[in-house]
Formats: C-alpha cells, sequence, structure tokens
C-alpha cells in the first residue's frame, strides 16, 4: 500500500528474491504502469524458487515522495 495521497505512487517496479543478499533474480515485474498507490492490490506470483530474501525494486515512481506504508506477503498453497 502506498502512501497517505494518491499522488506518491510507484508505477514500474518489480519484486526480485535472493537466497545470499548479493545476487537477486526477478520473481515478478508489474506491467507498467501498475500503480501502488493508497489502495490494496494484490498481485498473484507463482513461482517454485526457494530464497530467504525478498526485495521491492522501484523503477520509477512520482516525484513527490512515493514510498510505501506496509507491504505484505502471503505464501498459499493447496
Amino acid at each position: 500500500m502506498g502512501n497517505d495521497s494518491n499522488t506518491e505512487r510507484i508505477y514500474k517496479w518489480r519484486l526480485e528474491d535472493s537466497t545470499n543478499g548479493d545476487t537477486y533474480t526477478t520473481l515478478y515485474e508489474a506491467p507498467n504502469p501498475a500503480f501502488i498507490g493508497s489502495e490494496v492490490r494484490y498481485f498473484p506470483i507463482e513461482t517454485s524458487d526457494s530464497f530467504n530474501i525478498i526485495r521491492l525494486f522501484c523503477l520509477e515512481a512520482e516525484p513527490s515522495d512515493p514510498g510505501l506504508s506496509f507491504m505484505q506477503l502471503y505464501v498459499y498453497s493447496e
């Protein structure tokens, strides 16, 4: 979820995973634009990778103080 106002959005980003914190691979790249604004958004990701580090890598955002209020990752398996 992005910052409080809807003018501080991140719009080009990807999730990356790593096992060592030095080398990252792209887990999910959002279509451009995929705004992270002031509403909760869901982005389903399917992977069989094993990793212990995940990061949100922001490529482009609006110029006035973009950021996240919070981020949650859920694991789902059948």
